[in-house]
């Protein structure tokens, strides 16, 4: 098919901004919707926008002229007959996309493909009316949609390989990168995204430390470019509830996808984020709304403590940190556990002990906990040794696999599980999370690069330790991790 006519139902802003990268590929577009002022506000925008690529040279100097010529404002559903695909991008219910659709299939031909951008209804159940459901199909752009280069190209149980091929085709046409999507509750996108939000609030529901420490930790321990809690406070926390609610429902209570009662208290008190001055910070003054982490200070240049089982990175802190044998303190380095298990395991002081998560050495980050009954002045010293050659340290309270790695195993596992059930390819799921969610590496990019066997180990020793099953590991990640096979292999 010669794709030459998009047909665009819908002008608000995903709407325009879909027409908008429609003229730019050279497309005639005819886009359409119910209120004709907000056809004209759309024209405005888009050609306005247009001209401002032109001004920054992103566009010849003829585009406007161009675009303006291609672009149709319909005044009716039938001025669409022509188009080879139509994309929906009305108001996100049900029953108003299948009437849409319903609606769609009296204009235009049989060989039309029907694409909806939905966020989070089921494309198998909008196409549900529809006399060819096998020319239906999902296409789910980012907002804003000029700018974000992801689509998800969603595949309903009865959408068509052809229908696929030609949403994929116009989606680079576009210039976009398409991913290719099985059909279920939050697509891979929203889906993947859940673990990064939800384990951060675990976290903080369980007195582990605060909203402030845990984004920290995320930034700087592993080069996140938002923490969790300031994500969710620029996208919205009655909007991520909700999306996070919906599909734990749609995965029929998965415990991995399980949110808290701290989220939805924040949703129902309407501390929504940014948009009502006030989420897990407050943006309401001229204060930064996250403390900055405790600066180095000077202090002396050796620490002497006794290794309490050998793990990766103590080499490191004896050949360039001033680590030496002495009876300062125990330091371990637990992948999963929290310090009350260690001590326990190595029947050692809890007094003495004094636990790292050395996950973030290679961004010069470490953090430390004790258990029940430990030290605080020892903590201190400790903080205060590696404060003094330079390091960024977090001290938080005790928890099975400190901050990051709870919360990179759950990424990890998550993206692992998207691959096992098969809503995505483990390439595509990398890709989509760090094109849509700008992850500095996708989910099972972290499984790769912390190891199978250590996120798996991760995982288990959570599990555990709070006999919880939300740290189940994914049949995936398991298999893979036991056999030492990679985490790309395929069945």
């Amino acid at each position: 098919m010669e794709l030459t006519v998009l047909g665009v139902v819908g002008a608000g802003a995903m709407g325009a901004g879909i027409a908008q990268i429609g003229l730019t590929a050279g497309l005639q577009v005819k886009l359409f919707d119910a209120n004709s002022a907000a056809l004209g506000k759309a024209r405005g925008e888009i050609l306005s926008r247009i001209a401002r690529l032109v001004e920054k040279k992103a566009l010849p100097a003829e585009s406007v002229e161009a675009c303006s010529a291609r672009l149709v404002l319909a005044a009716s559903l039938d001025e669409l007959s022509d188009a080879q695909v139509v994309i929906e991008a009305i108001i996100e219910r049900l029953d108003a996309k299948q009437a849409l659709f319903k609606a769609l299939e009296a204009v235009v031909s049989r060989e039309t493909v029907l694409a909806t951008n939905t966020s989070s209804l089921s494309v198998a159940e909008i196409a549900l009316g529809c006399a060819q459901r096998d020319r239906v199909c999902g296409l789910h752009f980012f907002n804003p949609v000029p700018l974000m280069r992801l689509v998800e190209v969603i595949a309903a149980p009865g959408t068509s390989p052809a229908t696929v091929e030609i949403a994929t085709d116009l989606s680079r046409r576009i210039g976009k990168i398409p991913v290719s999507v099985k059909d279920g509750p939050g697509f891979l996108v929203n889906l993947a995204g859940r673990a990064y939000a939800t384990e951060a609030l675990h976290i903080v529901q369980e007195g582990v430390t605060d909203p402030a420490t845990v984004d920290r930790i995320m930034r700087d321990a592993c080069g996140f470019r938002m923490g969790p809690f300031e994500l969710m406070d620029l996208t919205g926390i009655d909007v991520n509830f909700q999306a996070t609610r919906y599909i734990y429902q749609g995965y029929q209570h998965d415990t991995r996808l399980k949110t808290t009662s701290l989220h939805e208290l924040m949703s129902n008190a309407g501390l929504y984020g940014r948009k009502t001055g006030r989420g897990f910070f407050d943006y309401s003054g001229d204060v930064p709304p996250a403390p900055s982490a405790p600066q180095p200070i000077a202090a002396p240049a050796a620490f002497a403590a006794t290794v309490g089982e050998p793990a990766p990175g103590f080499d490191a802190l004896r050949r360039g940190y001033g680590l030496v044998e002495g009876d300062d303190a125990v330091l371990v380095a637990p992948l999963g556990e929290d310090a009350a298990s260690v001590a326990a395991r190595l029947e050692v002081d809890p007094a003495r002990l004094v636990a790292l998560d050395l996950t973030g050495m290679d961004r010069r980050h470490v953090t430390v906990m004790g258990p029940l009954g430990g030290s605080a002045a020892r903590l201190g010293s400790v903080a205060a040794w590696l404060r003094g050659h330079g390091l960024a340290v977090e001290v938080v309270k005790d928890s099975p696999g400190f901050v990051a790695q709870r919360i990179l195993a759950m990424v990890a596992n998550l993206g692992c599980e998207l691959a096992q059930i098969g809503i995505g390819t483990p390439e595509d799921i990398d890709l989509a999370m760090k094109l849509a969610q700008n992850y500095p590496r996708g989910p099972l990019e972290w499984a790769d690069h912390l190891g199978p066997k250590t996120v798996h180990r991760m995982l288990l020793e959570m599990q555990a330790v709070t006999g919880s099953d939300r740290y189940r590991p994914s049949l995936w990640l398991r298999r893979r991790a036991l056999l030492g096979r990679s985490i790309y292999e395929r069945d």
